[in-house]
C-alpha cells in the first residue's frame, strides 16, 4: 500500500453539505465540526506517517492519513468505541464535514481501517521506539494552544498511577504459571522428547487447578519450592535461542537463590524487588506503593499548559514503569527542553524536587516551584488496640 498525500477536497454537485437546506447547513456551522475542520484538520502532519507505508506508487494508495488520525481525535472526544465512530462517519454530516469528505459518495473507512492503522503504527513503534501518534498529538496540541490563547510560560506537572489489566497473582501461581508457559512452549516447537517426566503434568488442562487452588495454607511453602526446582529443570533443557525469546523466565532469578548444593531456595519476602514479575501475560508491569495502596502497572506523567483564566491543555506526556521515580521524570522533561528556550515556570508537588533538578531547570531557563507537601503513609491501626488520645481531647 502506497502512501498518498490528501491535501485537496474537490467540491461535487452532489455534496452532501451543499445540498443541505440553509437550516441544516447553518445549524453544521454552528457546531464543534467547523472548528475542527478548518483548525486541526489542516493542521495534521500526513508526512510524519509516511514511513508506515510503501514508497512504490504503483500500488495501492493509502486511506487518507488525515481522515483517520482526525477520525481517531474525533473518536476519543466524544467517548465511542470503533464500530461508534464507524457509523457515526457514515451516518453522521457533522463527522463528515469535520473530517472533509462531504464530497463522497461512500465514506473511505471500513470496520478494520482503525485497527490496520494502530497495528502498522505497533509495529513502527517496536522496531525503533518512536511513536508517531503521540508526536502527532503533542503537535496537534501546540495548534490547540493557540486557539484556546494559553499563557505557555506556566505549567503544572503530575503523576498517576495506570493499573494493568493482568489478574493479581501469588508468588507460587507466578512460579507456576511461567514454568508451565515454558513446558508449553517446548511441546509446541516439537520437542516434547526433552520434557522431563517431572514435568509432563504442566500439560494437563487441570493441573494449574490442583497447584494453586487445591491449595491448604500450610503447603504453601514446600509447594513453592517444588514449583522453584521444576522451574530450573525447564529452564535447563531449554537451549540459548529459546531462552533469550522467553524474556518473563526472569522468575526464577527474581523469586529466588542458590542454596550450598545448587538447588533454588525460595528468597524472602522482602528480598524481591518492586520490579519483579507481576503476571506472566505483563512482563513490563511493575509493584508500587504510593498514597496507601498497592499499585501493579505503569505511570503516567502529565505536563499540562495553564491559562490565564483557568483553562489548561495537556501539552507533554511521559509513560514508565510505575517503579519510574517523579524525580526522574522531571529531569527527562528538562533535558527535553533547549538550552536557549523561552523562559517558564514549572509548578509540582514536593516528590519532583530536589537539587540535582533545580540545577537543571536553572541551566534550562525553568523556574521549577515545588509544594512543601510530600506522601506520607497512612497510619494503620491494628483491630482491637485502643488509639492513643491527644492532649485536650
Amino acid at each position: 500500500m502506497s502512501f498518498k498525500l490528501n491535501q485537496n477536497q474537490q467540491i461535487t454537485l452532489d455534496d452532501s453539505f451543499i445540498n443541505q437546506t440553509p437550516r441544516t447547513q447553518k445549524i453544521i456551522m454552528n457546531s464543534w465540526c467547523r472548528d475542527f475542520a478548518d483548525i486541526v484538520f489542516p493542521a495534521i502532519n500526513e508526512e510524519r506517517f509516511s514511513v508506515l507505508y510503501s514508497s512504490n506508487k504503483c500500488s495501492r494508495p493509502n486511506t487518507p492519513v488525515n481522515f483517520i488520525v482526525g477520525a481517531l481525535i474525533l473518536k476519543e472526544n466524544n467517548n465511542l468505541n470503533d464500530d461508534e465512530l464507524l457509523e457515526s462517519i457514515c451516518c453522521d454530516l457533522r463527522y463528515q464535514y469535520a473530517l472533509h469528505t462531504t464530497h463522497l459518495p461512500e465514506q473511505p473507512v471500513s470496520d478494520r481501517t482503525f485497527s490496520r492503522f494502530r497495528e502498522r503504527l505497533y509495529h513502527y513503534e517496536l522496531e525503533t521506539g518512536q511513536n508517531l501518534l503521540q508526536e502527532e498529538m503533542m503537535h496537534l496540541s501546540e495548534i490547540y494552544s493557540d486557539y484556546m490563547d494559553l499563557n505557555s510560560n506556566i505549567k503544572r506537572m503530575d503523576s498517576l498511577m495506570i493499573a494493568s489489566r493482568c489478574r493479581r497473582m501469588s508468588r507460587l501461581e507466578i512460579i507456576y504459571s511461567t514454568t508451565a508457559n515454558a513446558v508449553r512452549l517446548i511441546h509446541r516447537l516439537g520437542n516434547e522428547e526433552l520434557i522431563p517426566k517431572g514435568l509432563l503434568h504442566y500439560l494437563d488442562p487441570d493441573d494449574h487447578n490442583n497447584m494453586i487452588y487445591h491449595c491448604k495454607g500450610d503447603d504453601v511453602t514446600p509447594r513453592l519450592e517444588k514449583a522453584l526446582r521444576e522451574a530450573a529443570q525447564a529452564k535447563a533443557v531449554m537451549d540459548d535461542d529459546t531462552w533469550h525469546e522467553f524474556q518473563e523466565y526472569r522468575v526464577l532469578a527474581e523469586q529466588s537463590r542458590m542454596d550450598e548444593s545448587g538447588a533454588p531456595v525460595a528468597k524472602d519476602r522482602k528480598e524481591i524487588t518492586s520490579s519483579s514479575l507481576q503476571n506472566p501475560s505483563d512482563p513490563d508491569a511493575s509493584y508500587r506503593y504510593k498514597a496507601g495502596r498497592d499499585h501493579k502497572g505503569y505511570v503516567g506523567n502529565i505536563v499540562e499548559t495553564v491559562g490565564e483564566n483557568g483553562d489548561s491543555l495537556i501539552t507533554g506526556v511521559g509513560y514508565e514503569k510505575n517503579t519510574h521515580s517523579d524525580s526522574a521524570f522531571c529531569k527527562e522533561y528538562l533535558n527535553s527542553r533547549p538550552d536557549n528556550a523561552a523562559p517558564e515556570t514549572v509548578i509540582a508537588d514536593d516528590s519532583y524536587s530536589g537539587t540535582e533538578n533545580q540545577e537543571l531547570a536553572a541551566s534550562k531557563n525553568t523556574e521549577l516551584i515545588t509544594t512543601a507537601l510530600s506522601e506520607k503513609r497512612p497510619i494503620k491501626f491494628l483491630p482491637g488496640l485502643p488509639l492513643r488520645k491527644t492532649a485536650g481531647r
